[in-house]
């Protein structure tokens, strides 16, 4: 699978930051960080708004969601559009869904798909057009479905058709594909693909919270429970892992629990949107 942990480099920033002064600090020999960029910067130049789309992906690479929509929403300037490679455009829309924002996320994800099925945004720079390949296919789709799915019929079926095309035989391309498939409704297929990833790897607690959460979305929570525990007790404070737990508590209807790890979830990522909904449950007496 591709590396996801890149930056954005300046090349990749709008057209401005190649004609405006750009501090030491942001390029060359001379650039010292992105935190150190964005302090060097005029604020809302394109060399500040640069640092804040990298500062941005960083964030969202160590799934810092509230940070990365923090950092993403600076990059923006009044009447302008940012626009950079497939990647970015991929991680922002995720941010986005994330956060709720249903109509930014939709504007994202459409751009990543035109990327993807060969139909770049007019005027693209050059720079930006990543060469695209299955791995890279592969996560930006993994991504973006499901935001496609919720906007309309045509881009979401034909994005579909390419992603299970794609071949996947690792447990990393497995558990993404089966989360892809979770948040799709294609439950059975999703579960078939989690189980095969804990086969490939077994004992990594994101793997069984993963596993857990795709048994408790296909309606299978008592199943779920267990994983969810094992991995709650490595990685306490994972908000995928708390909000997990508290769906697969209220799946069996232990509802006072299922609130405590969801309050949990909220503490950790107060920027998740989804963390902020109610998770239906019914005691069971």
């Amino acid at each position: 699978m591709i590396e996801l942990a890149l930056l954005f480099a300046l090349s990749g920033a709008p057209q401005q930051a190649k004609e405006a002064p750009v501090p030491p600090a942001c390029v060359g020999a001379t650039f010292a960080g992105w935190e150190a960029c964005a302090d060097a910067a005029e604020e809302d130049s394109p060399a500040y708004r640069v640092a804040m789309i990298n500062l941005g992906t960083e964030a969202y690479l160590r799934s810092d969601y509230s940070a990365a929509l923090r950092f993403y929403d600076k990059a923006d300037a009044p009447g302008e559009e940012v626009v950079s490679d497939v990647l970015f455009h991929t991680f922002r829309a995720d941010t986005y869904r994330h956060a709720g924002r249903v109509a930014d996320a939709a504007e994202d994800a459409r751009t990543a798909w035109l990327y993807i099925d060969g139909r770049p945004p007019a005027g693209t720079d050059p720079r930006d057009l990543r060469p695209v390949d299955d791995d890279l296919r592969f996560i930006v789709l993994s991504l973006i479905l499901p935001i496609l799915k919720d906007e309309g019929e045509t881009d979401f079926r034909a994005a579909r058709e390419v992603y299970l095309a794609l071949p996947v035989d690792d447990w990393q391309g497995l558990t993404t594909r089966a989360n892809a498939l979770s948040l799709i409704g294609e439950h059975s297929a999703a579960v078939a693909d989690s189980k095969k990833a804990v086969e490939l790897q077994p004992g990594d607690p994101m793997l069984m919270n993963n596993h857990c959460y795709t048994l408790v979305e296909a309606g299978q929570a008592a199943q779920g429970l267990p994983w969810c525990e094992r991995a709650v007790a490595a990685l306490p404070e994972s908000s995928h892992v708390r909000h997990s737990y508290a769906a697969a508590l209220a799946g069996v209807g232990r509802c006072a629990d299922s609130e405590r790890q969801l309050a949990e979830a909220r503490r950790i990522d107060p920027s998740s949107a989804l963390y902020r909904e109610p998770i239906a449950c019914r005691a069971k007496g």
